[in-house]
């Protein structure tokens, strides 16, 4: 191509309008980049972002949410806090975060008690939370104990050998009641030795299997409970009695089948115990509340008895969980090979856990009366309280829930991070305690961030970036330089 003076200058004006043009893109480049933000998050499970936990339960804040932050002015310090908060602001706008230099406003310090470098308050709605080890897990928890509007108290029977919450015991039930406490609900433990009713604005009552009998004035103050709407977890092992509950049992139409449930398909699981129930898809009821959306989850129960409910017309049943229909109840011995007789074990399947709804009674709620008829506005102070405690008439709006489980080794420190065993568990209370906004919200938060090595893979590694890899490296090295200077 001849190159005259006018493709000259016609090459030179292309050259400097793309030179224009490129400016102006990178100039609008840089303009969106401030303007707006684009992160991905291509981490394994998703570690920089947050859980499907916190997603869910932002959902159900709809006021905003103040957070302050009582840090000096360490930008370390200020960054990842407000790093971990960016991303709970992504999920919802009108979160507000502020920081405050603790050594700048000691009175407000002292008012608001604070008590470690960068701890932070959630306030909303009047109601405010601490924390002070600065995680998503102990946010979230925080969030959820702030959302919820009324306190909800979780009242666990003692004094008969029940399973206990402040226990750590294998079969105690300490890991649950502060899983149930970190989700918001008031735990306390009753002992009629030590109360005398049942506290009037008790939320659930939890009967964790009874290893010794009921006294009848303790027997009454439970029926008269669940006669006054009160809702209850009540959990059986196929070992013990009803302990004197039985009175309990005819009114919800309970009857426990004998024997103990045996799942020979627990063994393909990896379940060397025949005695361990696993309850997989087609085992959860979907048209519940509790197991809806609960398909992918795998839940075992230790020792579980068969359960059958018939309760009265006014009350409705739901069975909740049902066992592999190649299960069965044996009646005979436990030990050694266990296999299945026509004539004396139960076949499968077979019903695992019942939920049941009242609607038929409506009352006050907390509402006692003394044996004079004057209201008891808190039962664990009154003094005056006979066998029979009558209750007024005065109208409540909440149903009544109660949930019958035939195992209560599911819930114990022992079984409880197996499969879905603690969600199952936190979503039974949110049910019976009637906060059916937290039901689907899953409890764990946290991606496991550890790497667990044995001792032998440990050394083996730190012999190999030790030794094995440099040796590699210097010997590959020589043998280069040697074939270069032969060359």
């Amino acid at each position: 191509m001849q190159v005259t003076k006018k493709t000259h200058l016609q090459a030179s004006l292309q050259n400097f309008i793309f030179t224009i043009l490129l400016f102006v893109v990178v100039g609008l480049i840089a303009w969106l980049s401030n303007q707006y933000e684009l992160k991905a998050d291509w981490t394994l499970n998703n570690r920089h972002s947050l859980s499907e936990t916190s997603q869910k339960l932002l959902k159900t804040f709809t006021d905003p949410i103040t957070i302050t932050v009582y840090a000096d002015n360490d930008s370390n310090l200020r960054n990842s806090i407000k790093d971990l908060v960016e991303l709970y602001q992504q999920h919802k706008s009108d979160i507000k975060l502020r920081f405050v230099d603790p050594f700048a406003v000691p009175g407000e310090v002292r008012e608001r008690g604070i008590k470690v470098n960068g701890e932070l308050i959630i306030d909303y709605k009047g109601r405010s939370e601490h924390v002070q080890d600065v995680t998503e897990q102990n946010i979230t928890s925080a969030l959820q104990r702030v959302a919820r509007t009324e306190e909800r108290l979780i009242v666990f029977l003692e004094g008969h050998g029940e399973r206990t919450v402040n226990n750590t015991s294998d079969h105690d039930l300490s890991q649950w009641a502060n899983l149930l406490t970190s989700s918001g609900f008031k735990v306390q433990p009753l002992n009629f030795g030590q109360m005398v009713a049942i506290p009037a604005n008790t939320s659930v009552l939890v009967i964790p299997s009874p290893r010794r009998k009921l006294l009848p004035t303790e027997i009454n103050l439970i029926t008269n409970y669940v006669d006054n709407g009160g809702s209850l977890l009540w959990l059986l092992d196929p070992t013990i009695p009803l302990q004197g509950l039985e009175t309990l049992a005819t009114k919800f139409g309970l009857t426990v089948q004998p024997g103990m449930i045996v799942d020979p398909i627990s063994r393909f699981l990896g379940v060397n115990n025949p005695a361990i129930v696993s309850v997989t898809t087609t085992g959860y009821n979907t048209n519940h509340p509790i197991t809806t959306g609960f398909e992918d989850y795998l839940t075992l129960f230790p020792q579980a008895s068969a359960l059958i409910v018939e309760p009265p017309e006014d009350w409705a049943e739901i069975p909740l969980l049902t066992s592999h229909p190649q299960a069965w109840s044996e009646t005979g011995d436990m030990e050694g090979n266990v296999e299945y007789n026509q004539e004396t074990d139960i076949n499968g399947p077979l019903n695992i856990a019942f939920a049941l709804v009242h609607e038929g009674l409506e009352h006050d709620e907390g509402a006692y009366e003394d044996e004079n008829g004057n209201e008891i506005s808190d039962p664990i102070d009154a003094t005056d309280i006979v066998e029979d405690i009558p209750v007024n008439d005065i109208e409540k709006t909440r149903e009544q829930r109660v949930v019958i489980v035939g195992d209560g080794d599911f819930l114990s420190n022992a079984f409880l991070q197996y499969g879905g065993n603690v969600d199952l568990g936190i979503k039974v209370m949110n049910w019976l305690a009637e906060d059916d906004v937290f039901i689907n919200i899953p409890i764990k938060t946290a991606v496991d961030l550890n790497l667990d090595l044995s001792p032998n893979t440990a050394i083996f590694l730190g012999a190999f970036f030790l030794f094995i890899l440099p040796l590699t490296l210097i010997s590959i090295g020589i043998s280069i330089w040697l074939k270069r200077r032969k060359a």
